[in-house]
Order: structure tokens, then C-alpha cells, then sequence
């Protein structure tokens, strides 16, 4: 079997003055799914690199976008310049899955609208459910119908236009994954890499600034945070049905 190469783009900012941390690891966080008879080659490439070092879409077999702190609705030049990256990879057939800032940019370049959500921060478990198209996607192959994720997102895709097709509906943020016509680009407002264990790992750090900006208990929500094993299956899907696939 051939091994496929695959690209992560790393979108993840961590505060300044972290003592270095093993498990900040984000390229990891997704290469850990890897069905085991999968050969892949993984590579990371951060997303304020110059857009050289994406290299050209057809040296891929497939492309993550992670999440991120950055605002996909922003007009700055990473946001641009990846936009238009993801699309040169939709038309050299190159398959992209992004996760919450990657998913929102998805939407955007597509044409969507990208916005902060009126209120404010999505984190924890949460409940979702695939929606017709999300059912027969082979992206979601084996997944029930409603399942539960792990969020932290405060901004959303709250429009999506004609031929861009929603897979996955929540009720805090109701588009909560996409595809488009093609089904090349596909999209995830939750985060399918992660755990309770990595998800503190970023929040713990960024608690006091967050404390008194959202109406709920932002501690208790961290603290009691329960594995979601069925996001994972997101991740192999896109690996096995659209990388190798």
C-alpha cells in the first residue's frame, strides 16, 4: 500500500511564557488516530508560515486545517492566503477537513458568512446530530445519528451558500459541519482530536482571562469534561474513505 502524504496545518497560538510541554503537541493530537494498516506521512506546517511552505496542493494526498484563537472572519493575509490555498487544493482533487477556525475559513472562501456567535463561548460537551446529508457522508460511516463532541469555539458559520451542504446541526451553533459539492472540502465546527485531558491543556492557561467573560462556570464545565470516542471516528473516516480512499 502506498504511503500518503498528509498535511497539517497548525493554527493553534499558545500564550507566551509556556515551560515547554510535550503534549502541545497539535500535529499529534491528529496523527494518533491513524487506522494502524494505514501508511501515512504526516506533516506540519504552521499557518503564518509563508505560503511556500504549503508547497503545491497536488504533493498531497490530503490536508487538515486545526483550530485556532485567530478569527476566520477577520480579513488579514493569513486568512486570505490560506482561503485561497484551500481552494487550489479543491481543484487539484486534494481533499481538506478543517476543525472550528479551519472549518469557519472552509465556509468562508465557499462563500459563507463567518461571525462571532451573539452568545459568545461554545466549550465542553456537546450534543450534535448528522443531518440527512450527514448520514450517507462517509465521513460520518458508522456513527449514530446524534452523538457527543468536544467544543470551544466563540464564533460561528451562521450561512452557508447554495451548493455547500450542512452534515452535522448543534443547537448553540446550529451549522455545526459541512461539505461542498464536490465533497472535497469538509468541515467541523467541534474539535474531533481532541480529549478531556488536551482540551484543559489549552484552557488551563487562558481560565482567568476567560472567567469573566462568559455566564457560565467556566471551571466546572473544564473540570468535568467526558470523552467523546465517537469524534475519532471522524478523523479515521476522512484518512481511510478520502486520504486513501
Amino acid at each position: 500500500m502506498r504511503t500518503r502524504r498528509v498535511l497539517l496545518v497548525d493554527s493553534v497560538i499558545w500564550p507566551p511564557g509556556l515551560e515547554p510541554d510535550p503534549r502541545r503537541d497539535v500535529c499529534g493530537w491528529f496523527s494518533r488516530w491513524t487506522p494502524k494498516s494505514m501508511p501515512v506521512e504526516w506533516h506540519r506546517v504552521g499557518v503564518e508560515s509563508d505560503i511556500n511552505a504549503f508547497r503545491s496542493p497536488a504533493e498531497w494526498d490530503g490536508v487538515i486545517l486545526s483550530g485556532s484563537p485567530r478569527d476566520a472572519w477577520n480579513d488579514d493575509q493569513v486568512n486570505f492566503q490560506l482561503g485561497e490555498w484551500i481552494l487550489r487544493c479543491r481543484d487539484a482533487g486534494v481533499p481538506v477537513l478543517g476543525v472550528c477556525y479551519g472549518h469557519q475559513l472552509i465556509a468562508r472562501v465557499l462563500g459563507g458568512k463567518v461571525a462571532p456567535h451573539p452568545q459568545g463561548l461554545e466549550l465542553g460537551n456537546t450534543p450534535v446530530t448528522l443531518t440527512p446529508a450527514g448520514r450517507i457522508s462517509k465521513l460520518f460511516e458508522g456513527m449514530p445519528d446524534a452523538f457527543d463532541v468536544l467544543s470551544s469555539h466563540s464564533d460561528e458559520v451562521s450561512d452557508l451558500p447554495s451548493g455547500v451542504t450542512t452534515t452535522v446541526a448543534g443547537t448553540f451553533a446550529l451549522i455545526q459541519g459541512i461539505q461542498d459539492s464536490k465533497q472535497l472540502l469538509h468541515g467541523v465546527q467541534f474539535h474531533p482530536e481532541t480529549d478531556p485531558e488536551t482540551l484543559r491543556l489549552i484552557w488551563n492557561p487562558r481560565r482567568e482571562m476567560w472567567r469573566p467573560r462568559v455566564r457560565f462556570n467556566l471551571d466546572e464545565v473544564l473540570d468535568s469534561l467526558k470523552p467523546t470516542p465517537w469524534g475519532h471516528q471522524i478523523l479515521h473516516n476522512f484518512l481511510h474513505h478520502f486520504v486513501q480512499g
